[in-house]
C-alpha cells in the first residue's frame, strides 16, 4: 500500500474502500492479485486492510475495523451503537457477538439483519451521539451503556457499565436518566439491574465479573478499591474488602500487573511488591483470598475459598 493510502487508512481504522483504491491509482486487477497474493485482506466485500496490520488485531480489533469498512460504505445515516459503539469508544465488552456491526438507524420502520449489519430501529437525538475522528458517528457512552445492557446477559452488561462509569464524564444519574428514556424498550428491566449493580470502581473486566459471581454465589457485596492502613501508617489499596469478616478479595488478572509496574521494573519486581504488601495485610490480621481468571468459572472453589477465609478471621478474632 503506497503512503497516500496508508496515511488515509490511519484515520478510518487502517481500512481502504475500494473506490479509495481506485481514486489512488490502483486498477481492479492489482487489488484482487494483492488480495490473491494474501497481502490485502477483504474486510467486508469492498472494504480492504492490509494483512500485516489485520494479523496484530484481535477479536475487537476487527470488529473495529468492519465497523468503519460498514459505517463509510452505507449510503443511508447510521449510527454506531450496542456492542459496536461500546468498542469504538474503548469500552470494555465481554463474550458478545463480536460477528455483527451494529447501526441504529432513524429512517427504519423495523430493524433488520443483512450482510453481517444489524440495523436496530430506534430514535437518535443530538445528546445521544457523539462523533469521533475521520467523521465516524456513535451513540454516546450512556447510550450505549443502556444498549448493551439491554440486549446481552447481565454479566456482560455489568463489564461495559462499569467500564463506561469509571470514565468521569459518566455518572450514574446520566445512566438512570437514559434508562428512564428507554423503560417501554425491549430488555430495559435487565438493563435497569445492570444500572443498579454497576460500579465504576471495578478496575478491569476480571474484577467486574468478580463482582458478579459474589452475587451469583450469594455472599455479601464488598467494598471496593478500599485503603488499608496499618499501625505503622502504611497503606494499602485492596480490590474487595469484607469489613464483617476481616477479609481481602485481590483479583489476580495479568493485566493487573502490567498497570502495577513501576518505571524500569519487571513483572518479578511487581510480583515480589504485592507479595509484601499480601504479608502486610496478613499481619494486621486479614485473610486473603486471590481468585484467577480461571477461577470466574469455578463458583463452588470460589464460594468454599471465601468461607474458609471468613471462618479463619471470625475465629482469629475472637481468641
Amino acid at each position: 500500500m503506497d503512503e497516500m493510502l496508508q496515511t488515509l487508512a490511519a484515520t478510518q481504522g487502517h481500512v481502504i474502500l475500494r473506490p479509495q483504491a481506485l481514486d489512488a491509482g490502483y486498477l481492479d486487477h492489482e487489488i484482487a492479485r494483492l488480495r490473491e497474493r494474501g497481502e490485502w485482506i477483504t474486510v467486508r466485500r469492498g472494504a480492504y486492510m492490509q494483512r500485516c496490520v489485520w494479523d496484530t488485531l484481535d477479536d475487537v480489533g476487527r470488529h473495529r475495523a468492519r465497523a468503519h469498512a460498514v459505517l463509510r460504505q452505507l449510503d443511508e445515516p447510521a449510527v454506531a451503537s450496542h456492542v459496536t459503539a461500546a468498542v469504538l469508544s474503548g469500552l470494555d465488552v465481554w463474550d458478545v457477538d463480536l460477528t455483527t456491526v451494529h447501526v441504529t438507524r432513524a429512517d427504519l420502520h423495523a430493524p433488520r439483519r443483512e450482510a453481517g449489519v444489524h440495523h436496530p430501529v430506534g430514535p437518535l437525538p443530538d445528546s445521544e451521539v457523539t462523533e469521533y475522528a475521520g467523521g465516524i458517528v456513535a451513540t454516546s457512552d450512556a447510550r450505549t451503556v443502556i444498549d448493551v445492557a439491554r440486549t446481552v446477559p447481565f454479566e456482560s452488561g455489568v463489564v461495559t457499565a462499569d467500564s463506561a462509569l469509571a470514565r468521569p464524564h459518566v455518572k450514574p444519574e446520566a445512566l438512570l436518566e437514559m434508562l428512564d428514556e428507554m423503560r417501554t424498550w425491549q430488555g430495559a428491566r435487565t438493563a435497569g439491574r445492570v444500572v443498579a449493580f454497576a460500579d465504576g470502581r471495578a478496575e478491569s473486566v476480571g474484577e467486574s465479573r468478580h463482582r458478579v459471581q459474589l452475587w451469583r454465589i450469594g455472599l455479601p457485596a464488598p467494598q471496593l478499591q478500599v485503603v488499608v492502613q496499618g499501625l505503622d501508617g502504611s497503606e494499602d489499596r485492596v480490590d474487595f474488602y469484607f469489613d464483617d469478616f476481616a477479609t481481602v478479595g485481590e483479583f489476580d488478572g495479568r493485566e493487573k500487573y502490567g498497570r502495577l509496574l513501576r518505571p524500569g521494573e519487571s513483572a518479578g519486581d511487581a510480583i515480589w511488591r504485592e507479595k509484601r504488601r499480601e504479608d502486610r495485610l496478613r499481619e494486621r490480621g486479614m485473610q486473603v483470598v486471590r481468585p484467577v481468571w480461571a477461577d470466574l468459572y469455578r463458583d463452588d472453589v470460589v464460594a468454599q475459598r471465601y468461607r474458609r477465609a471468613f471462618a479463619l478471621a471470625r475465629r482469629r478474632r475472637y481468641v
